[in-house]
């Protein structure tokens, strides 16, 4: 049989979480952790990103919930110590906090438990600065900050623990330089695109911070524990086991209850609350939609069983920098149901457009394409019908994007609306939606608007597309 301390030192270097229990325990003397679930999902969301599964993860979660802990602190200490060639470069918004971070890990990387349970990790003496410590294995653990140089070094994983100071949420000014720094310094540091990771950790500040600007490719992996559950949260942790939170549970009990939450809530205010502790930021005047309007399903039904498939086309004029993008959201009808199945959301020319739309109107088989006749939309609906795409129509806009979505709001709180409850696409849909109309972008909100304008106008007939006219 195996002794008792040597599975403990086992479990310790396979297990994520059982790091962190006994890294607790000396970066906090006297000090329990916590037990919460989200504690196992957030470490076994980590572990995958260790194994090469997840490339780039975001992990949204209120202050005082040991995310910096985590993160910056016993996260690069496990890595390197199952792998001790790995280069890992640690981001945090100051100088001083990332120095902080740093010395706790190396400290942590030096105790006798540590190096009994990593004892390939043997830390290169001549490189042993406090920002800066290698492995003799060529691994190392750099600490910068948003502003300092990393020029010259490249990693295997990057962590970036709160990109972005709170005093700065409402600037927009320090919001372009964070996502310039990110954009032009940090995403090319990764000595492999094609293995390296990116974790990004942080409380939510502002919809347009780095966060909600990276969630809006879709292709980043989001982790969002909102302090109060918003709605019915499955949280994976693992071994096929899940944990399920129900409306209104907070995310550690034992720690910060509902009590506790809403004291905080009195003392900060609800638009810092709903943004720091429930990751869902709106600017002043915004969301005119609320997001626990919309019904979950577990999944989209077969593209067979629904009634009719609808595309809802929102194109822009010219792609850039500042400039809209061009939306298509494809739905399904079912009953009273109107369910979300993707969304096409690119900057793209004119006939980059045209060559979407048949490709998601080959993939989909949509009963009807709506296209909004204004900008490049004049366009597209003659050019599919010229080459025999007979189900595109226009459908003029009518007054303002606000105006339009206010009258078929009472469908998406009356629940006709769907969403499914995981997609790659709903972290920046929903995102938008939540921000509409004081966002940056209203694509998706507008053509979600269109599509159910377009079911009032044909409702007895949208299921037999032939006869709707535009």
């Amino acid at each position: 049989m195996i002794p008792n301390d040597d599975v403990y030192r086992i479990l310790i270097h396979s297990r994520l979480r059982a790091f962190l229990g006994r890294s607790f325990r000396s970066l906090n003397p006297g000090k329990q952790l916590s037990d919460a679930y989200y504690l196992r999902g957030l470490c076994h969301a980590l572990e995958r990103v260790e194994r090469g599964e997840i490339q780039r993860l975001i992990i949204e979660v209120a202050p005082r919930h040991l995310k910096s802990t985590i993160a910056s602190i016993v996260y690069p200490a496990w890595v390197i110590g199952r792998d001790p060639t790995k280069r890992v470069v640690c981001v945090s918004y100051s100088n001083d906090l990332a120095q902080s971070f740093s010395y706790k890990c190396r400290s942590l990387m030096q105790e006798p438990l540590y190096k009994s349970c990593f004892p390939a990790m043997q830390f290169d003496q001549g490189k042993n600065a406090v920002t800066e410590f290698h492995t003799l294995q060529k691994g190392f653990r750099l600490a910068t900050s948003m502003q300092g140089g990393i020029t010259g070094k490249g990693g295997d994983l990057v962590v970036i623990d709160d990109p972005m100071k709170a005093q700065d949420t409402y600037s927009e000014a320090a919001r372009d330089a964070v996502f310039e720094t990110y954009q032009t310094t940090i995403a090319t540091r990764l000595d492999d695109q094609k293995t390296g990771a990116i974790v990004i950790v942080g409380q939510r500040l502002h919809e347009d911070d780095l966060l909600g600007r990276l969630k809006q490719s879709g292709t980043w992996e989001v982790l969002s524990y909102p302090a109060l559950a918003i709605e019915e949260q499955i949280i994976d942790l693992g071994d096929d086991m899940v944990f399920i939170r129900q409306p209104n549970d907070p995310l550690d009990p034992r720690r910060i209850g509902r009590e506790e939450l809403e004291k905080i809530r009195a003392e900060i205010g609800n638009l810092a609350f709903e943004a720091e502790y429930q990751q869902r930021p709106v600017l002043p005047g915004g969301n005119l939609i609320k997001l626990e309007w919309f019904k979950a399903i577990d999944q989209p039904l077969e593209r067979a069983q629904y009634e009719a498939v609808i595309q809802s086309w929102d194109t822009a004029a010219v792609p850039g920098e500042s400039n809209d993008y061009t939306v298509c959201t494809t739905w399904g009808i079912i009953g009273p149901h109107v369910d979300l199945l993707d969304v096409f959301r690119k900057q793209l020319l004119y006939p980059e457009i045209l060559q979407s739309a048949l490709v998601l109107r080959e993939k989909w088989k949509p009963n009807l394409i709506v296209i909004e006749k204004a900008v490049t939309g004049l366009s597209l609906k003659p050019d599919l019908n010229r080459i025999g795409v007979l189900e595109a129509f226009w459908l003029p806009p009518e007054k303002g994007k606000v105006e339009r979505m206010i009258a078929q709001s009472a469908k998406i709180e009356g629940g006709q609306v769907r969403l499914p409850k995981a997609a790659h696409f709903l972290e920046a849909f929903k995102a938008e939606v939540a921000a509409f109309p004081k966002g940056k972008y209203d694509d998706q909100v507008d053509s979600m608007s269109q599509v159910l304008r377009a079911l009032d106008i044909r409702h007895h007939t949208i299921r037999h597309c032939s006869r709707f006219k535009g």
